[in-house]
């Protein structure tokens, strides 16, 4: 039996939370899917999804369409490591300049526009990835190779930039479940839902392996990720969940349009 089809992080970031179902029978109880931030928001849209890991950003321009999972995150409380800017002089100097941003998260690249304006104060210009610039933003596997090769310049780690900025906590993405889809199934829904709370609480118990794993898949050293995953938050609390409600007003998003799955009619 399939309860339905989920969609699942191409990057390693999330694999606490996918390791039950990446790594046991759980797997056969959904359709998975991979993909980048930027696709799994495209694919819950277009209803070829029915939960699935979204960015932020995605699920303010989505709230009446979908609901959020508020038991799991991808949240930060300071350094996250796979979120950098990298620029070849301090940030501070870049008024004038441009930065190549990754269109694989839509959080990311809004999150640095609001730290460059609000924080920094600096005036640069954000362009596509494949554009010559003095500055780019990095995200996921490719920001953890960076870091860990030791690049030349400057190198920001956004997560700890907004939490100097706020004080607060950072949430880049967030497990949704389209609203139509509940209608329609919901004891599958709540079935995924709990699916998905097991999954994390097995990643948990095997961390190891979980480590293991990504190294495999990435190539990156073990202690790097052992000192990665520890800076990752994967269940929503209230510091979270203000980080995610001041970074959306500040974004132009009403965050209480944002319902979560215990919250629907």
């Amino acid at each position: 039996m399939i309860l339905g089809r989920l969609g699942r992080m191409a990057y390693i970031n999330t694999l606490p939370v996918d390791w039950g179902v990446a790594s046991s029978s759980l797997g056969e109880l959904v359709d998975l899917h991979r993909g980048t931030p930027t696709e799994l928001n495209r694919l819950l849209a277009e209803n070829l999804l029915d939960v699935s890991p979204v960015s932020s950003v995605a699920a303010a321009e989505r709230a009446e369409d979908w609901y959020v999972l508020d038991a799991l995150c991808i949240g930060c409380r300071g350094e996250v490591g796979s979120v950098i800017l990298q620029c070849d002089r301090p940030v501070e100097e870049f008024d004038g300049r441009s930065i190549a941003v990754t269109a694989a998260s839509a959080t990311a690249a809004k999150l640095l526009g609001v730290l460059l304006d609000r924080h920094w104060k600096v005036r640069a210009e954000l362009v596509p990835q494949d554009h010559p610039a003095q500055g780019r933003l990095l995200i996921g596997d490719a920001a953890l190779k960076t870091a860990q090769s030791d690049p030349a310049g400057c190198v920001y780690d956004l997560g700890r930039i907004w939490q100097d900025y706020t004080g607060g906590a950072f949430v880049f993405g967030i497990w949704c479940v389209r609203k139509k889809f509940v209608a329609e199934h919901p004891d599958r829904a709540w079935a995924m839902y709990h699916l998905l709370k097991v999954s994390y609480a097995m990643g948990r118990v095997e961390l190891p392996a979980v480590i293991a794993e990504a190294a495999r898949a990435t190539c990156l050293a073990e202690v790097t990720l052992e000192r990665y995953f520890p800076k990752l938050v994967y269940v929503m609390d209230e510091d979270l969940r203000a980080g995610l409600e001041l970074f959306l007003s500040l974004i132009g998003f009403e965050p209480k349009k944002l319902l979560t799955f215990g919250e629907c009619p």
